[in-house]
């Protein structure tokens, strides 16, 4: 049987008279399967296309169709098409066929499968062709390229398992992270070496920064670098500046050298500046945002960012946007004239100014559209304004309940007005905490602690919860229930807050209640019953001594807008009664009660971004001052009333200084102060410092006004006695590890010191209890803040008197971060 590719048709003596020009046709008499494949005729029959009675052309215009239909169907390694003739015009085709392999499992070695798309969508019987995998290669090869893995190694086969199934195998050798060694630079004039390296984010492993990140080869990164170069000169009238990668050489090491060629040409000054078209604002106004004047170096960068930034508030487009010109178009023109000057002509075109049609609200299934709405400064009839859309996202963002939130801005082509669209993905706002420990002396009390927290409260809803939806939410309201409870202390408190009571402003209610109970057992306890009973220390613990304490408090919270979005006022009133309790003595010596009602007021601003948890920019501040009214003077039996004064100030500083690297700067101040000198302060009025905070795991009767200082303990005799004053600066440097939206992890570096005193005239704030050292920290939402210390106290002999005890301090955190 002879037979023949069907493409080709070779022209033998039974079609020799045909002439090469001419077209033609042959009826398919049969189709035979061959070659290893498991389908039969009639399936691929249907599959290419071709069936038994058809016609074929001379020229394969119909089998090549076949053939390609038979490669999309993705069922098959090899195929060919061949024929047999039978008569002048009947032919039987012939489909040579090797079906792909069908893979039942993936072997990946060296590295995590899970995290390659390719790779997730391959299903157990799915075909694998030579294509597939090589585009599986491709995937882990540019996945591992851009993390600076050059050498990576990746070989694969096809194996057989014990079922005698399909295993495809996927051996990757990584090799090791390829580091840039050295960086040459040729051809620059203007601007030396050491500056060129401080710009790119690629540094050589001298640079001190390298010991926390190493300099990866990394493509992107160097086309970044390449750029901020470039845009450097630019910025210093080098408009022509050339900058590019000249060539990379492998060193000894295995690691890379690279040489980066700069091209400067000329510098350029600004000549004249025209502006054409502006109607709304006027050219003095626009020549003010533009800033650059006549005769300076032309900063190519800054002019752009200058006209056409959107972002930048000191532009001329963010001017216009402002008003509302949201289709203003804008463009500058550039004119070289002699003796290298530029001159500018800024042409605009206003376009009418836009207004809101409507505000829609996308993707929230939980909070109600009311609680949204409210903190949006867009609103239907509005003019279009971009500081509004920045206010509006500021304050959805500041009400913790979306992981995401985003807008959209839609043309309304009917009326010629706009549609915004505010997108919010929600997250889950409920937190049930739980954690328990020994605690006390010697760590023989079991102490556990619980704390609901329910972040996007409905009061309006509950009598509408079901099994479906347990929890009213919606309202964004927060509520709070916790507990404590030990051996000899037991706490119970809640609180609830109303973000809105007021109609067109964010003022926020807070109500809060606590009741605790203590038995009489330590020195601390002693030192406020002795103030409480007036010198009458007769306690015997035969008569079960203890202490309950009842406490309410009401807090206002109110935005000052008018400042700007960050800054707000908190007001409170704080009652709290401290009742001295005998259970076995008579009932005329049985309550004794002392009474604290104090008044916070506070100015704060917070404007960290993008998050409190681990800041990459911004600030925050507090002014706070809390105080009673002077009992002493007021009224006879003023011995059953706490009073004084306290001030304090406390501010941070967030700046980032590279990828993931952030410095903090700060400090804070305090005083306490008496209406009366001749009254006593209590011991839980005073401040203290040293050390971290109190362990959470312990029973809390007092709030103790604790100032954290590592490197040292509150132990230490400076600290023990607490003061009246204190002042507090801190030098921290904050390396992001891990960001999730689950977890985060850091590393935290520092220098600080504090002074405390019970003596006004004493004290000096320039003298200081220093210390550094380092620490690590990991923030998980269901627990909070956990970490460790490590604190070295530089005055470590004054704080001890010259004993030389253990210098290194370990301070654990939980809860709360330092």
């Amino acid at each position: 049987m002879q037979l023949q590719k069907v493409y080709s048709f070779p022209v033998n003596n039974e079609t020799s008279s045909i002439t090469k020009d001419k077209n033609i046709f042959f009826i398919v008499k049969k189709i035979h399967v061959i070659g290893k494949t498991k389908y039969d005729s009639r399936f691929i029959s249907e599959l290419s296309g071709i069936s038994p009675g058809e016609s074929v052309d001379n020229y394969g215009i119909k089998t090549d169709h076949a053939i390609r239909k038979l490669w999309k169907s993705n069922l098959f390694r090899k195929i060919s098409i061949y024929k047999k003739n039978l008569y002048k015009n009947e032919i039987d085709l012939f489909f040579e066929l090797e079906d792909l392999e069908e893979i039942h499992e993936i072997k990946v070695k060296g590295i995590q499968k899970n995290q390659f798309s390719t790779i997730k969508k391959i299903k157990i019987g799915d075909k694998i062709s030579g294509d597939l995998i090589q585009t599986v290669k491709n995937e882990i090869q540019d996945h591992y390229i851009k993390r600076g893995y050059h050498e990576i190694d990746i070989k694969s086969k096809i194996n057989k398992n014990h079922n005698n199934k399909n295993v495809l195998c996927l051996d990757i050798d990584k090799g090791k992270k390829i580091e840039i060694e050295e960086i040459l630079f040729d051809g620059n004039q203007t601007i030396q070496d050491k500056e060129l390296l401080n710009i790119m984010s690629s540094k050589t492993k001298k640079e001190w920064i390298s010991i926390i990140k190493k300099p990866l080869f990394i493509q992107e990164n160097v086309k970044n670098d390449l750029k901020n170069i470039m845009n450097q000169y630019k910025s210093m009238g080098f408009i022509d500046v050339q900058v590019y990668l000249d060539s990379v050489w492998k060193k000894k090491s295995g690691n890379y050298g690279i040489k980066i060629k700069i091209i400067e040409g000329k510098k350029y000054y600004l000549g004249n500046v025209h502006i054409l078209g502006n109607k709304k604002l006027k050219t003095d106004l626009l020549n003010q945002i533009f800033f650059y004047k006549r005769g300076g170096v032309y900063n190519q960068i800054g002019v752009k960012r200058n006209i056409l930034n959107p972002s930048f508030p000191d532009s001329i487009l963010y001017a216009y946007l402002n008003l509302g010109y949201l289709f203003v178009d804008i463009t500058f023109i550039e004119k070289k004239i002699f003796d290298n000057k530029i001159d500018l002509e800024i042409q605009i075109k206003e376009n009418q100014p836009v207004y809101i049609n409507k505000v829609i609200i996308l993707g929230n299934s939980i909070t109600k559209d009311h609680v949204i709405r409210r903190e949006l400064k867009t609103y239907p009839g509005d003019l279009f304004s971009i500081d509004k859309i920045k206010y509006s996202l500021l304050h959805l963002e500041n009400l913790n309940l979306f992981e995401k939130i985003y807008y959209e801005i839609k043309p309304n082509k009917k009326n010629g007005l706009i549609d915004i669209e505010w997108h919010v993905l929600e997250k889950n706002t409920n937190e049930f905490q739980f954690h328990g420990g020994f605690g006390g002396k010697d760590f023989r009390k079991i102490i556990g602690n619980f704390k609901l927290n329910f972040g996007n409260f409905s009061i309006r809803n509950i009598l509408k919860c079901n099994l479906r939806n347990p929890i009213p939410q919606g309202e964004g309201q927060k509520l709070i229930i916790q507990s404590q409870l030990g051996k000899d202390f037991t706490s119970y408190g809640f609180s609830f807050t109303e973000p809105w009571i007021e109609k067109n402003h964010p003022t926020s209610l807070t109500l809060k209640s606590k009741y605790s109970t203590k038995k009489i057992k330590n020195e601390e306890d002693l030192d406020f019953l002795y103030k409480v009973l007036h010198n009458d220390t007769k306690i015997s613990h035969e008569e079960n001594p203890f202490l309950k304490k009842i406490g309410i408090s009401v807090d206002l919270n109110k935005s000052l807008a008018f400042l700007d979005p960050y800054s707000k006022i908190l007001t409170s009133i704080d009652y709290e009664t401290f009742i001295y309790k005998k259970e076995n003595s008579s009932e005329l010596d049985q309550k004794r009660k002392i009474n604290n009602l104090s008044y916070l007021i506070s100015l704060q601003r917070f404007s960290t971004k993008p998050d409190m948890i681990f800041p990459f920019q911004g600030s925050n501040m507090e002014l706070n001052s809390v105080f009673t009214l002077p009992y002493s003077v007021m009224i006879k039996n003023h011995k059953e009333w706490i009073e004084y004064f306290k001030l304090k100030i406390i501010f941070f500083w967030y700046r980032k200084i590279m990828n993931n690297m952030i410095l903090k700067t700060g400090g804070e101040l305090g005083y306490l102060g008496q209406y009366n000198d001749s009254k006593e302060l209590f011991s839980f009025q005073k401040f203290y410092m040293g050390g971290g905070y109190s362990n959470l795991l312990e029973s809390k009767f007092y709030d103790l006004d604790h100032i954290p200082l590592k490197g040292y303990s509150s132990k230490d005799f400076l600290f023990n006695n607490g003061g009246k004053i204190y002042n507090k600066l801190i030098l921290e440097i904050r390396y992001l590890i891990k960001n999730l939206s689950t977890l985060k992890v850091w590393t935290t570096c520092f220098m600080e010191g504090g002074n405390i005193s019970d003596s006004y005239q004493k004290f000096n704030p320039l003298i200081l209890n220093k210390s550094f050292g380092f620490g690590f920290r990991l923030f998980f939402p269901l627990i909070g803040f956990l970490g460790i210390d490590f604190g070295y106290p530089i005055d470590h002999d004054i704080v001890h008197h010259g004993l030389r005890t253990s210098k290194w301090k370990t301070h654990f955190i939980i809860g709360k971060d330092l």
